[in-house]
C-alpha cells in the first residue's frame, strides 16, 4: 500500500513544483535549512560538552569512588579462594591477652621466626618496622635471629610521606636489623572513602629502591609498576594462624611447610584495618591486602591503562552519533553496556581500564540526545517537530506551508503505529519532492515546511495543485474521502519564522474547517480574518440578545404559481448599520463554533413568524437552513424539539434544509434522522450537485425534498449540459418520491423550462426576493400567481 502510494506520489510530484530557475537560485540557500542547522549545532554542542566533561573528570579522578565500587563489584563476580602458599600470622586479641594486653616484644618475635623456619616456612615478612629500640638484650637476640636467617626475613618500612601540609617522616628498622634483614615497603596508597588501595612493586627510600611486602611475598622481580590488589581473592580463605599458637608450637609443620608468611596486627583496637567493599569480611587487617597483592602479582603482571582508552571509545561513539544525525540513540546504550561489561573480561587477564569517566560522558550525551530528539523529533513519524525548524528571525526567501490531514486519527484507527508512521513519512517524502523543500516537521495532524518564495499567482496554483494531488494520492490507496488535505500558507516574510509557522497552522485549521483546499495567510487574509473576528463579536452580541434579523424567500408551486412555503434567510442589520453578509456570518459562526447557537436563534424567530403563515395556509412549509454535520449533535436536536413544543409549531410544517461540504458519517446521524422522520420534520438536500450534496447524500439522508443549485438552473438556456443535469436530477428525485425545488429562477423562460421538465417548485428573484413575514402574508393572501414586478 505504501509502495503504491510512493509510486503515485512520484508521478504526481513530477507534475508540480515551482519553476526550475527559481528553485536553482534558492536551492543552495535551502541546504542550510534552519531545522538541520539548529539540530547539528545543538548536537555538536552536546558532544563537545560531554567529551570535555569526560576528559576533565578523568584527569582529576572525579568518578574514582564509583570506579572503585564498580571494580570491587566486578571482583565479587569473579570471587575465588586465595592460593594457599602465603599465610598470615596474626597478632590477635588472644595473643595480646597472653601478654597482658601488650604487643609481643622482639624476644618473642625471634622465637616465632625460629619456629616458622623450623616448620618449613621459606620467607618471613613483618608488617611492622621494628624502628624503636627495646631492651639491649631483646634487640641483640632479634639481630642474631635475623643474621642466622639472612636473606629470608624482611622488615617493613615506610618512606617519608607528604599529606597536604603535613609531612610524615620515614619509619625504618633499626640499623642493627637492617644489616641482616631485607626491607620491604608496607605502605599503600588509599583512595577516597577507603574504597580501594594500590601498591608499588618498589618504593624509594633515599637513593635506594626496595620491594614492597606484596612483591617480596610474590617473589616478584619484574618491572617497577603501581597496581591494585585483586579483591577477587576471598580474604576468608587466606590461611591464618594466631601468633600465640605459633609461639606455643600448636601449629603443625604440615600446615606451614613451603609457605611464605607475613606477621601483622589483627587485634580489634589496631588501626590497621581497611575496607573490602562487598566482601563478607568487610574490614580486614592490612596484611591481607599485601597477601592479595602478592597473589595478584603471582598470577600475571597487572596492567592499568587508566581512563584514556575508554574515553577515546566514548568520544568516538559520541562523534559518530553526531555525524549519523539519527534520531535513534540506542547505539549509545549498547556502547555503555559494552564499556561496563568489557572490564569483567579484562580483569581475568590482569588488565584494568577505568570506564566511569567514559560512561558519565556517554550517559550525559545519551540523555541530552534523547531529550533533544524528544523535543525536536515527532514520536509518530520520522520527522522533526516545528520547534526544530522554528526561528526567531525572519526568512525573506521562504514561504511557510502547513498541511493538515483531516481526520488522520480516524484514518489510522485500523493501522498499527508503524503503518501510520509509514503513511506520514510517505507524505513527507512527497512534499519534499526532488529537493526544493528542506526539513518537514510533523506535529499532531499537520506537516509544516519552508519552501522557496513564489509570486502569489504561482503560489496559489502550486498550493491548489498540491492539495488536489495529495487528496488524489490518499484516496488512491486508502479509498477514503475523509483524509482531505488542507493547506495553510504564510507569506508575511518580515515576521519571525516561529510566528509564521503558528499562523500557517492556524490557516490550515481554518482551511480544513471551511472545506477549502488552501488559505494563504497574507495581508488580504489578515484583513478578512479581522473582519471575521469583528463579525464574531457582533454575532456573539446578537446571540446574547437572542435577535438575528431574518427574511423569507417564497417557494412557489410551478403548476399554480402560488406560494406553498418559504426559506428563512438571514437579513440582519446589527444596531441599524449595514446588512451583514449572510455567508460571511455563517462562516464566522462555524469558525467560532457558534453555528448551532445561530441556528437556534434563527429558528426561534422563524417559528414565531411562521405561525402566521400556517394560520393562513395550514399546508405552508417553513424551511430553515442547518449544517448537515449538526445532525450528529443530539443536544441541538433536543433543543429544536423543545422549541417546537414551546411555540406550538407543527413539526410537519418544518423543513430543515441541509448543506455540507464534508462527507457525513451516516452511522452517527442515522438515529437522529430516524427521530426527525418519526416526528414528521422534513429534510431537504440543499444545493444539490455541489460540494458533498450528491447522489450519495440521497442515500445517506432520506429526505423529502431536493433543491437544485442555481448554478445549473441559471445556465439551462445556454448550456445543454446544465439542462441535462437538471432533467436527470428531476427524474431521479421523482423516482424516489421527492419534491424538487429549483433555486435561482430569475426569468419566465427558465420557469417555463422547469415546468416542462416536471419540476415541482421554484424560488428566485422572478417570484420574490427575501421579504419580511408581513409582506409574505400579504403576498399569500393575494390568492394569485406570484410574479415579481
Amino acid at each position: 500500500m505504501i509502495r503504491s502510494l510512493n509510486s503515485l506520489a512520484g508521478k504526481i510530484r513530477r507534475a508540480l513544483g515551482p519553476s526550475g530557475k527559481k528553485t536553482a537560485v534558492l536551492k543552495g540557500e535551502l541546504q542550510g535549512q534552519p531545522g538541520g542547522a539548529l539540530l547539528r549545532k545543538k548536537r555538536v554542542r552536546i558532544a563537545v560538552l560531554a567529551i570535555v566533561f569526560g576528559l576533565v573528570s578523568g584527569s582529576i579522578d572525579l568518578p574514582l569512588p564509583v570506579e572503585d565500587l564498580y571494580r570491587a563489584a566486578r571482583a565479587q563476580l569473579r570471587s575465588r579462594p586465595a592460593p594457599q602458599d602465603i599465610a598470615f600470622i596474626a597478632i590477635d586479641d588472644r595473643t595480646l591477652a597472653s601478654f597482658g594486653g601488650k604487643v609481643p616484644g622482639r624476644e618473642y618475635d625471634s622465637r616465632v621466626v625460629e619456629t616458622l623456619f623450623e616448620r618449613g616456612v621459606t620467607r618471613v615478612t613483618f608488617d611492622r618496622a621494628h624502628a624503636d629500640p627495646e631492651s639491649p638484650a631483646a634487640d641483640a637476640i632479634f639481630a642474631d635471629t635475623l643474621a642466622r636467617h639472612k636473606g629470608k626475613v624482611w622488615l617493613g618500612f615506610s618512606p617519608t610521606v607528604q599529606i597536604g601540609m603535613q609531612q610524615i617522616e620515614e619509619i625504618v628498622p633499626l640499623p642493627a636489623f637492617r644489616q641482616h634483614a631485607g626491607m620491604a615497603a608496607m605502605n599503600g596508597y588509599g583512595a577516597p572513602f577507603g574504597l580501594s588501595v594500590s601498591f608499588g612493586t618498589q618504593v624509594d627510600l633515599g637513593d635506594e629502591a626496595h620491594p614492597s611486602l606484596s612483591a617480596v611475598l610474590a617473589e616478584y622481580s619484574g618491572e617497577r609498576i603501581k597496581y591494585r590488589p585483586d579483591y577477587a581473592f576471598d580474604p576468608s580463605t587466606i590461611p591464618a594462624f594466631s601468633y600465640i599458637d605459633i609461639l606455643n608450637g600448636k601449629v603443625r609443620e604440615s600446615e606451614l611447610q613451603g609457605k611464605k608468611v607475613i606477621i601483622g596486627e589483627a587485634f580489634l583496637r589496631s588501626t590497621d584495618f581497611y575496607l573490602v567493599p562487598f566482601s563478607s569480611e568487610r574490614l580486614v587487617p592490612g596484611a591481607y591486602f599485601h597477601i592479595m597483592g602478592a597473589h595478584t602479582l603471582e598470577r600475571s603482571v597487572p596492567r592499568d591503562f587508566g581512563w584514556v582508552p575508554a574515553m577515546l571509545l566514548a568520544a568516538f561513539a559520541i562523534i559518530w552519533q553526531v555525524m549519523e544525525r539519527s534520531r535513534k540513540v540506542s547505539s549509545m546504550g549498547l556502547v555503555i553496556s559494552g564499556l561496563l561489561a568489557f572490564p569483567i573480561l579484562l580483569d581475568e587477564f590482569g588488565i584494568n581500564i577505568d570506564v566511569m569517566s567514559a560512561v558519565v560522558a556517554l550517559t550525559g550525551a545519551w540523555i541530552a540526545f534523547y531529550l533533544l530528539n524528544r523535543k525536536y523529533f515527532s514520536s509518530e513519524a520520522n520527522a522533526m517537530t516545528t520547534s526544530a525548524i522554528s526561528s526567531d528571525k525572519p526568512s525573506f526567501e521562504r514561504d511557510v506551508f502547513a498541511l493538515k490531514i483531516a481526520n488522520l486519527a480516524e484514518l489510522s484507527e485500523d493501522w498499527s503505529a508503524r503503518e501510520t508512521g509509514d503513511f506520514v513519512n510517505t507524505l513527507i517524502g512527497y512534499v519534499q519532492g526532488p529537493g526544493e523543500v528542506g526539513d518537514v516537521a510533523f506535529e499532531r495532524d499537520m506537516l509544516v515546511w519552508l519552501s522557496p518564495r513564489m509570486e502569489i499567482d504561482d503560489l496559489e496554483r502550486h498550493a491548489d495543485g498540491l492539495a488536489l494531488m495529495l487528496r488524489t494520492a490518499i484516496n488512491h490507496d486508502w479509498q477514503s474521502t475523509n483524509g482531505a488535505p488542507a493547506l495553510g500558507i504564510d507569506t508575511n516574510h518580515d515576521l519571525p519564522v516561529g510566528l509564521r509557522i503558528k499562523k500557517a497552522m492556524q490557516a490550515a485549521d481554518e482551511a480544513a474547517s471551511r472545506g477549502v483546499r488552501f488559505i494563504v495567510n497574507d495581508a488580504a487574509h489578515l484583513e478578512a480574518r479581522n473582519h471575521r473576528l469583528g463579525l464574531i463579536r457582533v454575532l456573539e452580541k446578537g446571540l446574547r440578545d437572542r435577535y438575528i434579523g431574518v427574511a423569507y424567500q417564497p417557494k412557489v408551486d410551478l403548476a399554480s404559481g402560488r406560494i406553498v412555503g418559504a426559506e428563512t434567510l438571514i437579513r440582519w442589520q446589527p444596531d441599524g448599520r449595514e446588512f451583514v453578509n449572510p455567508q460571511d456570518l455563517v462562516l464566522a459562526a462555524e469558525a467560532a463554533d457558534l453555528i448551532n447557537d445561530l441556528t437556534l436563534v434563527v429558528m426561534e424567530t422563524a417559528l414565531v413568524d411562521g405561525k402566521q403563515a400556517i394560520t393562513l395556509d395550514p399546508r405552508f412549509k417553513l424551511a430553515v437552513n442547518m449544517s448537515a454535520k449538526s445532525l450528529s449533535d443530539t443536544h441541538l436536536l433536543f433543543d429544536i424539539m423543545t422549541m417546537l413544543g414551546r411555540h406550538d409549531f407543527p413539526p410537519e410544517n418544518l423543513t430543515l434544509e441541509l448543506t455540507e461540504t464534508a462527507k457525513l458519517d451516516d452511522q452517527r446521524i442515522a438515529p437522529q434522522v430516524a427521530a426527525l422522520k418519526q416526528r414528521g420534520i422534513g429534510l431537504s438536500i440543499d444545493d444539490f450537485g455541489t460540494g458533498q450534496s450528491n447522489l450519495e447524500y440521497i442515500e445517506t439522508l432520506p429526505s423529502s425534498e431536493l433543491k437544485i443549485d442555481k448554478r445549473f438552473v441559471q445556465h439551462m438556456a445556454s448550456s445543454e449540459e446544465s439542462r441535462a443535469v437538471v432533467r436527470a436530477t428531476i427524474e431521479i428525485a421523482h423516482s424516489l418520491g421527492k419534491v424538487v425545488v429549483a433555486e435561482g429562477v430569475e426569468d419566465l423562460e427558465t420557469a417555463a423550462a422547469l415546468r416542462e421538465l416536471g419540476c415541482d417548485q421554484a424560488q428566485g428573484y422572478l417570484f420574490s426576493a427575501a421579504i419580511s413575514m408581513p409582506e409574505l402574508i400579504k403576498a399569500m393572501g393575494g390568492k394569485r400567481a406570484i410574479i415579481n414586478s
